[in-house]
């Protein structure tokens, strides 16, 4: 991911699913058994590697940022956002993730069995400037597929909350339409 060039362009609205780094060696592949490591799938950044991503060459002065973290890694990613210029604004999406068969997924925790994932929200600038929606549900059932994927409607969530203005995905395992992507699984 370090060889990828950055953006060149300027965004209102920032989606990110950063790479985080794990300390287990092993990760739980969903209830589908253990994996060797996060890496064997994508490569992964520290927090610091994080934080230093040149975010305020592409945030606009009134910019929205949507970012996936896991609850471990809660402390990090209220970092890095405040890093990347933003101030941490509440929770936007809570994904709650289903089996094929429409049962709760529960992975292992340190504490307790996990079956959510957060998508925190990020605010530079003045949010009246992006936002034109207060009706958007923050709860998400969801149906987990692939390891890290996330759901679809979350894009969709995101252009029912703000203005139509230039967009990006960060970390993207794809093209979508309306969006720029950024990561070095797009095709």
């Amino acid at each position: 991911m370090a060889n990828l060039k950055f953006p060149d362009k300027k965004y209102n609205i920032i989606y990110a699913d950063p790479p985080w780094q794990f300390s287990s060696p092993k990760f739980q592949d969903g209830g589908r058994g253990f994996g060797n490591r996060v890496e064997d799938r994508y490569s992964t950044l520290s927090h610091t590697e994080l934080s230093a991503l040149p975010l305020e060459s592409i945030s606009k002065k009134d910019c929205i940022l949507f970012m996936w973290v896991v609850d471990s890694h809660l402390e990090k990613a209220l970092e890095v956002m405040k890093n990347w210029g933003f101030r941490y604004s509440t929770i936007g999406f809570v994904w709650v993730k289903k089996t094929n068969k429409n049962n709760y997924c529960y992975n292992y925790g340190t504490y307790t069995l996990k079956s959510t994932e957060i998508c925190l929200i990020g605010i530079k600038g003045k949010l009246k400037n992006i936002k034109k929606s207060n009706n958007v549900k923050s709860l998400v059932f969801a149906e987990r597929t692939i390891h890290s994927k996330k759901p679809e409607d979350v894009r969709k969530r995101i252009e029912d909350l703000c203005l139509d203005l230039p967009r990006i995905e960060l970390f993207a395992r794809q093209k979508t339409s309306g969006w720029d992507a950024w990561g070095d699984e797009v095709n």
